[in-house]
């Protein structure tokens, strides 16, 4: 089973600061990337590593404190609908939600694993946040 793990670091926040640094601690493996880029980008980026599952991680001021999961599907075949999920991460923005609909839109996969960190940059939100992606890759290689 491929996996692909995707990190949208962001160093404008403190959230965002935590995830880069995971992403630090994760880049050097074959099967991660760096998808802090427009949703069209990164859907190809993924695309060459053939994935049958994406996790993707980053921050959100919408997710509630601490580190949440969700899971990611597209709810619509409404091209209008897909193109307006779009415009905002081709205007610059680059949220886990705009890569994550990237990524369905262009069929690289059907469903994204999502897990959202929010809260304060220091050693013991890193270390959490760190374990969290372990425990949620071993998962996802299992399943």
């Amino acid at each position: 089973m491929k996996l692909v793990v995707g990190f949208i670091p962001f160093s404008a926040t403190l959230d965002g600061l935590v995830v880069e640094k995971v992403y630090e601690m994760w880049k050097d493996k074959d099967f991660v990337l760096d998808l802090g880029t427009d949703p069209i980008a990164a859907a190809e980026e993924v695309r060459k590593l053939s994935p049958e599952k994406v996790l993707l991680v980053g921050s959100s001021r919408y997710a509630p404190e601490g580190i949440s999961e969700k899971e990611i599907i597209l709810e619509t075949t409404d091209r209008w609908e897909m193109l307006e999920l779009l415009r905002p991460g081709l205007d610059g923005r680059y949220y886990l939600e705009d890569v994550a609909y990237g990524l369905l839109i262009f069929s690289v996969v059907n469903k994204v694993y999502a897990l959202y960190f929010r809260g304060d940059y220091n050693d013991e939100n890193i270390a959490k946040l760190n374990a969290k992606v372990e425990e949620k890759v071993n998962c996802l290689l299992k399943s």
